[in-house]
């Protein structure tokens, strides 16, 4: 009731939106994405779209998912991108999980839940005679670069992606992406925009968007990567990755940023896009 008295309140001042995304309840929007994984544990990433604990639900078994982490509330300076780590797990073993938002309904749609297997354990392998040093076997995928520009290959169909989900996902420990995991899109995305996505007047406006305005247009590229690409999406919810960044995560054809001294945007916007590389990847 008083959620409906607040909007039918702001409504009649014109500003119902803002009244109704603080109403709606919190959601995912993009992820979950894998990473950090260890023997014993993963990291889970995801996105709400408004400050929200990112609750993981996981199990060893498909549809019992009986355990639950929460991480702290996501925050608005951070585009509502957050973590949660697992921990606790057993070496070598596949776990199944599901993602969901604050106080969202326990089931989560297919598309933000996935599953994973952690890492072998080198002291769970040690045999004095036949393996003293507890060595173990695995596979990782490689690649860089994933361009869903029309005019430069098949857009966001991302084909490459939908054989490493047939041939390969089940067959890898993780996946290293060595740059290039966007090229610049939606990079003129104003703050203006970014406010009325997220639902806030002007006067909220984090520090690191009245500092850095171009912030906006680099978390909205990494949002219209993973909305588009769905094959890609699916890919990260269920092998986990470890990235570097090169040129597309900056600026096309960056130079001369480690030059003391040298002043040029491709240079000086290094350190504003992997602000936003840290926020989606690079945590």
């Amino acid at each position: 009731m008083r959620c409906n008295l607040l909007v039918a309140v702001l409504v009649l001042s014109g500003t119902h939106s803002f009244a109704l995304r603080a109403c709606m309840s919190a959601e995912v929007t993009h992820g979950p994405i894998l990473g950090r994984q260890t023997t014993n544990s993963m990291t889970v990433w995801a996105r709400t779209s408004k400050a929200a604990k990112i609750r993981v639900r996981y199990g060893k078994e498909e549809g019992q998912l009986r355990e639950t982490v929460e991480s702290d509330p996501t925050r608005l300076e951070d585009d509502f991108t957050g973590t949660v780590t697992l921990g606790r797990l057993e070496p070598d073993t596949k776990y199944f999980y599901a993602v969901s938002a604050g106080d969202a309904a326990a089931d989560a749609p297919a598309n933000r839940s996935g599953y994973f297997r952690t890492l072998p354990d080198q002291n769970e392998l040690q045999d004095p005679k036949h393996n003293p040093d507890g060595l173990f076997n695995f596979s990782f995928e490689f690649a860089c670069g994933n361009n869903q520009a029309p005019e430069h290959g098949l857009g966001p169909s991302l084909p490459g992606f939908d054989t490493l989900l047939r041939d390969v996902k089940d067959r890898v420990h993780f996946a290293i992406l060595n740059g290039d995991w966007l090229y610049e899109d939606d990079r003129d995305y104003t703050p203006d925009a970014w406010r009325e996505q997220v639902g806030i007047d002007a006067d909220q406006t984090p520090d690191v968007v009245k500092i850095a305005p171009p912030m906006t247009g680099i978390w909205q590229n990494y949002k219209t990567y993973l909305s588009r690409g769905t094959n890609l999406s699916e890919w990260h919810r269920h092998v986990p990755s470890f990235y570097t960044f090169d040129d597309h995560e900056i600026l096309n054809d960056v130079f001369g940023s480690g030059t003391a001294g040298f002043r040029n945007r491709r240079a000086v916007f290094r350190d504003i896009a992997i602000e936003g590389w840290y926020d989606y990847l690079g945590w």
